[in-house]
């Protein structure tokens, strides 16, 4: 292990879960108002060990996780009461992006001087949602109003390159989708990847206009005119524009690179506005459409496929939050507990992915973020234990680096350079061989 490595992974846990900040956070955002028993520290630390170790399913599996970790004895209603002012969404949901702001750690880099290398990283925005206890629908009304009436959803904007979310929202599961895309402005000189329910003309000429780049999956919604065409890598001839859903139904079950045109405006103000769909065969009768900006120099109809793929890595991270750090509905009416707990979950799974990035640069071997999330609770409780004592972490952050090392190491590294996330030419940040 590298031991200069070691020290510092360790040094900004410690300072990311500092005692004086943490209640202090607590303190600012309403969570208490006075140190007393149930202190933010104590009240974060105790919630998010027991969300990131075994199945919780209620708020009294929570009380007793902070009864056990502070070896006292808080009554029920006391607890709940502590839970349930707005302050407490508050505090989990500023400790959620304090802990992205000092935790996060740059585990890919584009390889040599391979296409990908142009970007500074590759953003992935995606959303999931869960139903929450059927009294929230005021406030968290679901598109499916009659099976679940009340359900969130969870917008995260992920850097392919950290292996983790950069930014989240929260809002109730009918609103639109669009909204939550990154602001154009942040996406220069960077590489957007998005499915089928945010694509949007004026967005994609914004990124564009700023420096960015994309690939987004379009919805049979999308039918511009395709003005040049290659089918299976051969130009096709074509006297006059035609319309894209007309042209793949020309051309089913065929690789198609195709320059397109949007309508926009109307009378005088009417333009047109171009850019790149590449349509690929699939398991889908109206087949897989990718719009992007990208040229096809050095960006083949093969590369983008490749990295578009690798938009499945967010989907990987949406299952790790719901399979092991308890991301579900509670059995809960109060929206403040609700929503807390969902930040708390989310701060248990940001710690998991910490751990395992931690260990990877320490060991430099590639390692497993989804074996992390399944075995890494106790590790986390034995450092929440130790912070709790104040004492050092130091001999529980070793030992839970070791055991990382030697238990949740990806389990195929070259099969992932042929047909895995690093198909990109994409490679690991520190790996060793």
């Amino acid at each position: 292990m590298s031991a200069a490595q070691l020290i510092r992974m360790r040094g900004a846990l410690a300072r990311a879960l500092s005692t004086e900040d943490v209640n202090e956070l607590g303190l600012r955002t309403g969570q208490s108002e006075r140190l007393r028993t149930i202190t933010p520290h104590r009240l974060f630390l105790s919630t998010v060990a027991g969300l990131a170790g075994g199945q919780v399913e209620s708020l009294a599996d929570l009380l007793r996780e902070f009864n056990h970790h502070n070896d006292v004895t808080v009554a029920y209603k006391a607890f709940y009461n502590r839970l349930a002012r707005p302050g407490f969404t508050k505090f989990m949901h500023q400790m959620f992006d304090r802990l992205l702001e000092r935790l996060c750690i740059q585990t890919l880099a584009p390889e040599g001087k391979a296409a990908v290398s142009r970007f500074q990283d590759i953003v992935i925005q995606d959303g999931s949602s869960f139903a929450l206890k059927h009294k929230l629908r005021d406030v968290f009304p679901g598109r499916f109003t009659t099976i679940e009436p009340a359900a969130v959803e969870i917008h995260a904007t992920y850097s392919g390159f950290s292996d983790e979310v950069c930014s989240v929202q929260i809002a109730p599961d009918k609103e639109a989708e669009r909204q939550f895309l990154p602001d154009p402005s942040t996406l220069q000189g960077r590489l957007l990847l998005a499915d089928r329910g945010y694509p949007g003309v004026e967005y994609f000429e914004a990124v564009r206009e700023h420096g960015g780049a994309f690939i987004m999956r379009l919805s049979r919604a999308h039918d511009p005119w395709v003005r040049t065409a290659w089918v299976d890598g051969k130009r096709i001839a074509l006297s006059k524009p035609v319309w894209l859903s007309h042209f793949i139904a020309q051309n089913l079950n065929h690789r198609m690179d195709l320059d397109v045109e949007y309508e926009r405006g109307n009378g005088k103000h009417k333009r047109m506005v171009g850019f790149r769909v590449i349509v690929l065969p699939g398991t889908e009768k109206t087949m897989t459409r990718l719009c992007t900006n990208l040229p096809r120099t050095p960006f083949s109809l093969e590369l983008v496929a490749r990295l578009y793929r690798f938009r499945w890595q967010i989907e990987l991270l949406f299952k790790e939050w719901k399979s092991y750090a308890n991301l579900h509905k509670f059995d809960t009416a109060n929206e403040h507990i609700a929503a807390g707990l969902i930040w708390a979950s989310l701060c248990a799974a940001v710690l998991k992915r910490f751990l395992a990035h931690a260990a990877q640069l320490v060991g430099g071997k590639p390692i497993s973020t989804r074996r992390v999330a399944m075995c890494a609770g106790h590790i986390i409780d034995e450092i929440v234990t130790a912070l709790l004592a104040c004492v050092s972490i130091a001999a529980a952050f070793r030992d839970g680096m070791k055991f990382l090392l030697a238990n949740a190491r990806r389990s195929h590294p070259r099969r992932d350079r042929k047909t895995g996330r690093l198909r990109a030419r994409l490679v690991v940040v520190g790996e060793r061989t």
